[in-house]
């Protein structure tokens, strides 16, 4: 029976060798270093490192620079081009900024009249007696005798000038009434009279100026100018004008 198994392990054909053995390098590798280090044989010397590859065009992050003078930089820098300047970047400096806000058109300053009426206040010191009972408005500086009222009531002073606010508008209106006092006062005059209308032909039927008249003479930039104020008799305006004493 042996002889016929061996008979028969003669006759059959070995085995093939695989085509691919990835790892047959490292096993003979492996074999020969163990059988190396049983016989006492150095091992083989290790493979001497590869000098680094020069990398052109990148620079490593983690390496030291070396200054670069004025000569290689402009090397370096031939052909560069600037972006061309939109509406939508972001200015160079902090001037240009500023150049850009002032270019925009400024805001209305809303609260340019009340902080007029307290440095007025403040300043100058100024202060006035005055009473409106809705139709007829009246005042005067607190130094001022009250007979000077009484006088200006009762039109026993000349009229030098006049001033006819129909047609102007609120603003306009206190602006005229600041700069024609101002300029008569300047000039030596007297007495003048404002005509700021009964306001008959206003939408509420209101005298929108003859309510504002009051606070411009003694509150606003024109005070420093004004000893008293009243409405005259309706045949010098009755209660569409207002008499003005000036301070000489």
């Amino acid at each position: 029976m042996a002889a016929k198994r061996a008979k028969k392990a003669a006759k059959k054909p070995p085995a093939p060798e695989p085509f691919f053995r990835p790892f047959a390098q490292l096993a003979a590798k492996d074999d020969k270093k163990k059988k190396a280090q049983t016989q006492g044989a150095p091992p083989d010397p290790a493979p001497a490192p590869k000098p680094p590859a020069q990398r052109v065009g990148k620079v490593d992050v983690g390496a030291e620079l070396a200054p670069i003078d004025a000569r290689s930089f402009a090397v370096y820098m031939s052909g560069v081009r600037a972006l061309p300047d939109h509406a939508g970047r972001i200015p160079l400096t902090a001037s240009r900024l500023e150049r850009l806000r002032g270019a925009a058109a400024p805001l209305p300053d809303l609260d340019q009249g009340a902080r007029a009426l307290m440095r007025s206040l403040v300043t100058e010191g100024l202060r006035f007696e005055t009473t409106d009972d809705g139709e007829r408005i009246e005042g005067r500086r607190l130094d001022v005798d009250p007979r000077e009222l009484r006088r200006l009531r009762r039109v026993q002073y000349a009229i030098d000038g006049k001033l006819d606010l129909h047609g102007h508008g609120l603003d306009d209106a206190r602006r005229a009434v600041e700069l024609f006092v101002k300029k008569r006062a300047e000039l030596g005059d007297k007495v003048v009279a404002i005509v700021h209308g009964k306001g008959s032909h206003s939408p509420r039927q209101n005298g929108v100026l003859r309510g504002e008249i009051g606070a411009w003479l003694s509150q606003g930039r024109a005070a420093r100018h004004v000893l008293a104020f009243a409405t005259p008799p309706e045949d010098e305006g009755g209660t569409g004008a207002v008499l003005v004493l000036l301070a000489r």
